[in-house]
Protein backbone atom coordinates (compact mmCIF):
# COMPACT_ATOMS: atom_id res chain seq x y z
CA UNK A 1 0.00 0.00 0.00
CA UNK A 2 1.47 3.38 -0.96
CA UNK A 3 0.84 6.03 1.70
CA UNK A 4 0.89 9.72 0.05
CA UNK A 5 2.71 11.49 3.04
CA UNK A 6 2.26 15.02 1.56
CA UNK A 7 -1.93 14.22 2.05
CA UNK A 8 -1.37 13.79 5.41
CA UNK A 9 0.39 16.71 5.72
CA UNK A 10 -2.58 18.20 4.30
CA UNK A 11 -5.17 17.17 7.07
CA UNK A 12 -2.42 18.01 9.85
CA UNK A 13 -4.89 21.43 10.69
CA UNK A 14 -7.50 19.66 10.74
CA UNK A 15 -9.38 20.30 13.72
CA UNK A 16 -9.04 16.15 14.95
CA UNK A 17 -5.58 16.50 15.07
CA UNK A 18 -4.83 20.67 15.37
CA UNK A 19 -3.76 20.57 18.89
CA UNK A 20 -1.38 17.69 18.55
CA UNK A 21 0.13 18.75 15.63
CA UNK A 22 0.96 22.38 17.79
CA UNK A 23 2.08 20.35 20.77
CA UNK A 24 4.84 18.24 18.15
CA UNK A 25 5.60 21.81 16.43
CA UNK A 26 6.25 23.29 20.10
CA UNK A 27 7.84 20.43 21.29
CA UNK A 28 10.61 21.07 17.87
CA UNK A 29 10.75 24.85 18.82
CA UNK A 30 11.62 24.14 22.34
CA UNK A 31 14.40 22.03 21.26
CA UNK A 32 15.98 23.47 18.25
CA UNK A 33 17.32 21.28 15.24
CA UNK A 34 15.40 18.22 16.72
CA UNK A 35 12.26 16.36 15.09
CA UNK A 36 9.05 15.22 16.20
CA UNK A 37 7.07 12.80 14.25
CA UNK A 38 3.67 14.22 13.69
CA UNK A 39 1.03 11.96 14.55
CA UNK A 40 -0.94 10.40 11.80
CA UNK A 41 -4.47 12.26 11.12
CA UNK A 42 -6.11 8.92 11.27
CA UNK A 43 -6.46 9.52 14.83
CA UNK A 44 -8.94 12.09 16.38
CA UNK A 45 -8.42 14.25 19.84
CA UNK A 46 -11.92 14.37 20.23
CA UNK A 47 -12.80 10.81 20.08
CA UNK A 48 -9.30 9.45 21.79
CA UNK A 49 -10.55 7.17 24.74
CA UNK A 50 -6.89 4.98 24.36
CA UNK A 51 -3.70 6.29 24.15
CA UNK A 52 -0.99 3.81 23.24
CA UNK A 53 2.13 4.86 24.60
CA UNK A 54 5.54 3.50 23.54
CA UNK A 55 9.14 4.33 24.38
CA UNK A 56 10.16 6.52 21.64
CA UNK A 57 9.60 7.20 17.77
CA UNK A 58 10.74 3.84 15.55
CA UNK A 59 12.64 3.67 12.34
CA UNK A 60 9.45 4.11 10.48
CA UNK A 61 8.90 7.85 11.82
CA UNK A 62 11.65 8.73 8.99
CA UNK A 63 7.83 8.98 7.04
CA UNK A 64 7.46 11.80 9.36
CA UNK A 65 5.19 10.89 11.25
CA UNK A 66 4.23 7.88 13.83
CA UNK A 67 1.66 5.82 11.69
CA UNK A 68 0.04 2.78 11.40
CA UNK A 69 1.58 2.96 7.60
CA UNK A 70 5.16 3.37 8.72
CA UNK A 71 7.28 0.93 7.42
CA UNK A 72 8.58 -1.23 10.23
CA UNK A 73 7.90 -3.80 12.63
CA UNK A 74 6.12 -2.08 15.43
CA UNK A 75 3.93 -0.25 12.92
CA UNK A 76 2.63 -3.14 11.13
CA UNK A 77 2.19 -5.47 14.72
CA UNK A 78 0.22 -2.35 16.03
CA UNK A 79 -1.97 -2.51 12.97
CA UNK A 80 -2.63 -6.35 13.70
CA UNK A 81 -3.74 -5.52 17.02
CA UNK A 82 -6.24 -2.68 16.11
CA UNK A 83 -7.77 -5.05 12.97
CA UNK A 84 -7.98 -8.38 15.44
CA UNK A 85 -9.45 -6.25 18.58
CA UNK A 86 -11.47 -4.20 15.83
CA UNK A 87 -10.71 -1.03 16.88
CA UNK A 88 -11.07 2.00 14.70
CA UNK A 89 -8.04 4.34 15.10
CA UNK A 90 -9.64 7.30 16.18
CA UNK A 91 -10.72 6.38 19.32
CA UNK A 92 -6.72 5.61 19.75
CA UNK A 93 -3.87 8.15 19.86
CA UNK A 94 -0.71 6.88 19.70
CA UNK A 95 2.33 8.67 21.52
CA UNK A 96 5.90 8.55 22.90
CA UNK A 97 7.47 8.65 26.50
CA UNK A 98 9.88 10.87 24.63
CA UNK A 99 8.48 12.26 21.70
CA UNK A 100 11.98 13.68 19.94
CA UNK A 101 13.91 11.25 17.25
CA UNK A 102 16.53 10.12 19.34
CA UNK A 103 20.35 9.55 17.55
CA UNK A 104 20.74 6.28 15.60
CA UNK A 105 23.18 5.50 18.34
CA UNK A 106 21.47 5.70 21.30
CA UNK A 107 20.94 2.89 23.71
CA UNK A 108 17.65 1.18 23.39
CA UNK A 109 16.72 1.94 26.37
CA UNK A 110 15.65 5.50 27.35
CA UNK A 111 18.13 7.43 30.26
CA UNK A 112 16.21 8.86 33.27
CA UNK A 113 17.33 12.25 31.61
CA UNK A 114 14.69 11.60 28.50
CA UNK A 115 11.91 10.20 30.47
CA UNK A 116 11.96 13.32 32.64
CA UNK A 117 12.00 15.23 29.49
CA UNK A 118 9.18 13.63 28.11
CA UNK A 119 7.11 14.40 31.39
CA UNK A 120 5.46 17.51 30.33
CA UNK A 121 5.11 16.93 26.69
CA UNK A 122 3.31 13.81 28.21
CA UNK A 123 1.16 16.31 30.53
CA UNK A 124 -0.23 18.54 27.76
CA UNK A 125 -0.97 15.97 25.51
CA UNK A 126 -3.50 14.10 27.79
CA UNK A 127 -4.93 17.50 28.54
CA UNK A 128 -5.54 17.64 24.68
CA UNK A 129 -7.38 14.20 24.64
CA UNK A 130 -9.35 15.13 27.60
CA UNK A 131 -11.93 12.11 27.09
CA UNK A 132 -8.97 9.53 27.76
CA UNK A 133 -9.66 6.46 30.00
CA UNK A 134 -6.51 3.90 29.30
CA UNK A 135 -3.44 4.44 28.80
CA UNK A 136 -1.49 0.94 27.39
CA UNK A 137 2.25 1.21 28.22
CA UNK A 138 4.14 -0.88 25.55
CA UNK A 139 7.40 -1.90 27.09
CA UNK A 140 9.45 -1.52 30.29
CA UNK A 141 10.40 1.88 29.20
CA UNK A 142 6.70 3.16 28.85
CA UNK A 143 5.70 1.37 32.29
CA UNK A 144 8.83 3.08 34.43
CA UNK A 145 7.95 6.61 32.53
CA UNK A 146 4.27 6.48 34.00
CA UNK A 147 5.74 5.65 37.38
CA UNK A 148 7.91 8.56 37.15
CA UNK A 149 4.86 10.41 35.51
CA UNK A 150 2.68 10.00 38.67
CA UNK A 151 5.67 10.38 40.59
CA UNK A 152 6.22 13.70 39.58
CA UNK A 153 3.04 15.02 39.63
CA UNK A 154 1.99 13.86 42.78
CA UNK A 155 -1.35 12.74 40.92
CA UNK A 156 -2.93 9.49 39.93
CA UNK A 157 -4.17 8.67 36.85
CA UNK A 158 -6.80 6.30 38.71
CA UNK A 159 -7.88 9.20 40.29
CA UNK A 160 -8.60 10.43 37.03
CA UNK A 161 -10.88 7.17 35.85
CA UNK A 162 -7.78 6.65 33.81
CA UNK A 163 -6.56 2.96 33.45
CA UNK A 164 -2.91 1.78 33.41
CA UNK A 165 -2.46 -1.71 31.18
CA UNK A 166 1.52 -2.84 31.01
CA UNK A 167 1.42 -4.93 27.27
CA UNK A 168 4.82 -5.91 25.29
CA UNK A 169 6.88 -3.87 23.09
CA UNK A 170 5.53 -3.88 19.76
CA UNK A 171 9.17 -3.82 18.19
CA UNK A 172 12.75 -4.72 18.70
CA UNK A 173 13.57 -7.46 21.61
CA UNK A 174 9.78 -8.00 22.70
CA UNK A 175 9.34 -10.32 19.88
CA UNK A 176 12.35 -11.91 18.80
CA UNK A 177 11.34 -14.98 20.79
CA UNK A 178 9.34 -18.20 18.70
CA UNK A 179 6.76 -17.56 16.34
CA UNK A 180 4.15 -19.17 19.24
CA UNK A 181 5.56 -17.01 21.87
CA UNK A 182 4.81 -14.50 19.00
CA UNK A 183 1.43 -15.15 18.77
CA UNK A 184 0.82 -15.68 22.60
CA UNK A 185 1.96 -11.87 23.29
CA UNK A 186 0.15 -10.72 20.14
CA UNK A 187 -3.16 -12.37 21.63
CA UNK A 188 -1.96 -11.01 24.45
CA UNK A 189 -2.20 -7.11 23.42
CA UNK A 190 -5.71 -7.83 22.08
CA UNK A 191 -6.96 -8.66 24.80
CA UNK A 192 -5.30 -5.68 26.80
CA UNK A 193 -6.64 -2.81 23.80
CA UNK A 194 -10.51 -5.11 23.80
CA UNK A 195 -10.45 -4.47 27.77
CA UNK A 196 -9.50 -1.10 27.25
CA UNK A 197 -12.31 -0.95 24.82
CA UNK A 198 -15.22 -2.58 26.75
CA UNK A 199 -13.93 -0.24 29.56
CA UNK A 200 -14.30 3.19 27.25
CA UNK A 201 -17.64 1.70 25.63
CA UNK A 202 -16.04 1.66 22.42
CA UNK A 203 -18.23 -0.37 19.78
CA UNK A 204 -16.40 -3.18 17.84
CA UNK A 205 -16.21 -2.32 14.46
Amino acid sequence: MTIDWDEKKALLQEPNIAKVTQLCEELMEKKPGSTVPYIDPVHDEDECRIISLQASPGKGTESGFVSLYNDDEAARRATQIYELAELDPQYVMPWNAYPWIRDSGSPSALSVQEKTDGLRPFRQFLKINSRVSAVIAHGTDASTFLTLFEKTYHSSLKNSGIKIYKASALGGRAFAVSETKQEELLAKSVETYRDAMQRAGIQHL
